[in-house]
């Protein structure tokens, strides 16, 4: 049997002078192996896709920000991504291997897992030009968020739904939080709109939240949702530009919405930004 993908991917960290480390999947102890082996002056990019459920069961760990910015490095969320791509300087690793412990071989029973080099057909500077301009750094405060997110799912794993959220599609059609709120709470009556109770109760049946979480609980809970969302993403990496318009006329292309529609969609997404993640935007 050749070399495990981790032994493959740690002889490549030793030399290189540029790291990049993107996969859905990343813990912080396989994480830290890896770094162990690799130049103490490199420059690292790592990117990883979180969700509520992801961190409950363990699939991925929130500490690995830390090591990843403790080693000097970049660290950043991507919601859409689903590819292994490792790269080191100009070699380029892609395949089935997330970043941990079982996939890379380091465990007693590792999984059955492809890493090698890219082809010449595939074009890894373009694949990551991509990658990182749609992956957003993760700031301090919305780490915070996601540690404390992070509790609450491992507090909550036995009450998580067989299935998780579509968040690929979602985007929040309450315009005020608070009815998300309301509506959990069977209080959907407070809302003067019949509209806005009705698009509550969809984010809140979308959203799948469980019975019995506190006004806190569920608070996080949509938090997570709504920063995993490719939509909220979209919102986010939009809001760096200050003409409006053409932010509209880019959300309204990469959706297939009207002008109307995603003004709308954009101004709701920053509601609830302000409300429960505030200084995301900034």
């Amino acid at each position: 049997m050749g070399a495990s993908p981790g032994d493959l991917l740690t002889r490549l960290c030793a030399n290189a002078t540029s790291l990049v480390i993107a996969a859905p999947y990343i813990k912080a102890d396989a994480l830290s192996r890896a770094l162990g082996a690799a130049n103490t002056e490199a420059s690292l990019t790592c990117v990883t896709r979180w969700s509520l459920q992801d961190l409950a069961v363990g699939a991925s760990d929130a500490e690995c920000r830390n090591v990843a910015t403790d080693f000097g490095g970049s660290f950043r969320l991507h919601p859409s991504l689903h590819a292994k791509y490792y790269r080191f300087d100009d070699v380029v690793l892609i395949g089935s291997a997330n970043l941990t412990a079982s996939a890379m071989g380091w465990s007693r029973q590792p999984n059955l897992e492809i890493l090698c080099r890219a082809g010449d057909d595939f074009d890894s500077l373009a694949f990551e030009q991509e990658l990182l301009e749609k992956a957003r750094e993760l700031s301090d405060d919305e780490f915070l968020r996601w540690e404390a997110i992070a509790k609450v799912a491992a507090r909550r794993e036995l009450d998580l739904p067989g299935k998780q959220p579509e968040l690929d599609t979602w985007r929040p059609r309450t315009r005020d939080p608070i009815h998300l709120e309301l509506s959990y709470a069977g209080r959907g009556d407070e809302i003067a709109s019949f509209d806005e109770q009705r698009a509550a109760q969809h984010d809140v049946q979308t959203l799948l939240l469980p019975p019995n979480l506190t006004s806190e609980e569920v608070r996080l809970w949509a938090t997570a949702c709504l920063l995993a969302a490719p939509f909220t993403n979209s919102v986010i990496q939009l809001g760096r530009t200050t003409d409006a318009p053409a932010s509209y006329q880019s959300l309204a292309g990469m959706y297939g919405l009207s002008m109307t529609e995603a003004r709308r969609a954009m101004e709701t997404v920053r509601n609830w930004l302000a409300f429960l993640a505030p200084g995301t935007l900034d």
